[in-house]
């Protein structure tokens, strides 16, 4: 299991505001206020913690969309946040209510005759 996490700076998402209206269906105009910004995965994950069964790595970065003529003039990114993304590893939980089954070995005791049976 794993999920991800997006840390944005708020200061440099102020600058990527944008605002349109429509007309929905029911003929009501509605006003919004956008960000978009490209969340892109990075070439390889870099982890930053580790503890128990719980990793965290660097996995994306946000940066704001570039128009085509910004990516032919090869303008700098203006990157905006990180992602993380948190990985748990499974454990295996054994149901106490159930006995192990451990087989007789040559030798050894039959279950039936173990002192807790």
């Amino acid at each position: 299991m794993s999920k991800i996490t997006v840390n944005l700076d708020a200061t440099k998402l102020r600058a990527l505001i944008t605002k349109r209206s429509y007309t929905n269906k029911e003929k009501v105009e509605v006003h919004l206020q956008e960000i978009k910004f490209e969340l892109v995965e990075v070439k390889e994950p870099k982890l930053i913690f580790e503890e128990g069964n719980r990793k965290v790595f660097k996995t994306h970065f946000a940066a704001a969309i570039q128009t085509k003529e910004q990516r032919e003039a090869k303008e700098e990114s203006f990157f905006i946040g990180e992602g993380y993304t948190t990985e748990w590893e499974k454990t295996e939980r054994q149901d106490p209510t159930q006995a192990a089954y451990v087989p007789a070995v040559d030798g050894e005791e039959e279950a039936d005759d173990l002192p807790f049976n």
